[in-house]
């Protein structure tokens, strides 16, 4: 049993790369290149082009600063443990492209001027309810509250592009945590009503807008441990709470009408929303007058970025394992464990026909991103462990 308070500061330095004004070849990148269709030389001919990233040439390293504070409390003999850590980071001076317009000769900018916090909330309570000499079960619960936010971009800059297409994509935004669904969202009116056109169906609003934050509100997770004698039952339990997620694959399988949910493709529908005049949508599409009404639809939806952005919460039985453990072989010396394990068995999530973790990489698509994706798959096996 014992307490213990434990903090820290510490200030970090990043250096970027900084390169003069260069010239470089042609790239001829864009489409569906892969690759350059030209190599030079060609025919003994180099070709050579202004680079068109250019770097400030006063650029800083960027600055982190770090502030933590926490505690450890173990009570009767470790029975019950509880750990808390409260950590803030304030990074200043980062290093990022800044868009330019074509008129100065070049596409971007590298320079300063990112500006983020981050505030971060773990806890974990471990408890050992029961310890005898033939039984003993323990259980962990981790919980985590993790909020990044874009305080300042460069001046003049609202927001940066991180990935994606020309809709959707995933960005930087000041003012919102990081990263944000940027893309094409409904047209609505004052009241946020979705509004309909003369054909009854929805429209794209004409500006792309922040759809979504990728970050979860917080994360939860917990295991258990039982363990008779020679046998031990565990499994491990994840809760993920808030974010939300674009999923290309739902919404081009509505698109192509491969999804389940577009089955129906006969019945009569009023799509939910109002009219230009505000008043109620009352515009009858499908039925045997207008046999393509449900395709007309998904190809609107299509064409919204919205209509594929998904709530990423979920639960998750993520591995239970049942093992045995062998008596002492080989003069006590060769300790033998044979277990048996199942993975992602069960899923609860409001995102159809996909695990939300199916997403593109750890990088700045994570959480946020998904297009095409294999859906993930349950593994069951077994394992020997000689000790």
């Amino acid at each position: 049993s014992y307490a213990k308070l434990r903090g820290s500061i510490a200030e970090v330095g990043q250096s970027g790369n900084y390169v003069g004004n260069s010239y470089t070849t042609p790239s001829y990148s864009g489409g569906f290149w892969v690759g350059n269709p030209i190599q030079y030389p060609l025919n003994g001919t180099s070709s050579f082009i202004p680079s068109n990233v250019q770097y400030d040439p006063n650029l800083r390293p960027q600055n982190t600063k770090s502030y933590e504070i926490g505690g450890d409390f173990k009570f009767f003999n470790n029975r019950i443990g509880l750990e808390y850590t409260f950590s803030k980071q304030n990074s200043k001076d980062q290093i990022f492209s800044v868009p330019l317009a074509g008129s100065t000769g070049a596409s971007s900018l590298v320079t300063n001027g990112g500006k983020m916090r981050n505030d971060v909330h773990e806890l974990t309570l471990s408890v050992n309810p029961v310890r005898t000499a033939d039984f003993n079960w323990t259980f962990n619960v981790n919980f985590s509250k993790i909020d990044s936010y874009v305080e300042e971009l460069a001046a003049g800059v609202d927001n940066i592009f991180l990935g994606g297409f020309t809709t959707p994509q995933l960005r930087a935004s000041v003012g919102d945590r990081f990263p944000v669904i940027y893309g094409t969202g409904y047209a609505r009116d004052e009241n946020n009503n979705i509004i309909v056109n003369a054909q009854g169906l929805p429209v794209a609003d004409g500006e792309l807008k922040v759809l979504g934050e990728v970050a979860p509100k917080f994360t939860l997770g917990g295991s258990t441990q039982l363990t008779y004698k020679r046998v031990s039952l565990g499994a491990v339990v994840d809760w993920k709470n808030g974010g939300k997620m674009y999923s290309g694959s739902n919404n081009l399988m509505n698109y192509y009408g491969v999804d389940a949910r577009t089955a129906d493709r006969t019945s009569e529908f009023i799509y939910p929303g109002v009219k230009v005049d505000g008043t109620p949508n009352d515009i009858v599409r499908g039925g045997a007058s207008d046999p393509n009404g449900q395709q007309a639809l998904q190809a609107a939806l299509n064409g919204i970025a919205e209509s594929a952005v998904f709530d990423a919460s979920f639960v998750k039985l993520r591995e239970v394992t049942l093992g045995y453990q062998f008596p002492k072989l080989v003069n006590n010396t060769l300790d033998v464990r044979a277990s048996v394990f199942a993975r992602n068995i069960l899923l609860w999530s409001k995102m159809p026909n996909l695990d939300p973790e199916a997403t593109q990489g750890n990088n700045n698509f994570a959480g946020g991103f998904e297009q095409w994706s294999m859906p993930q798959t349950k593994s069951i096996g077994f394992g020997l462990n000689f000790t």
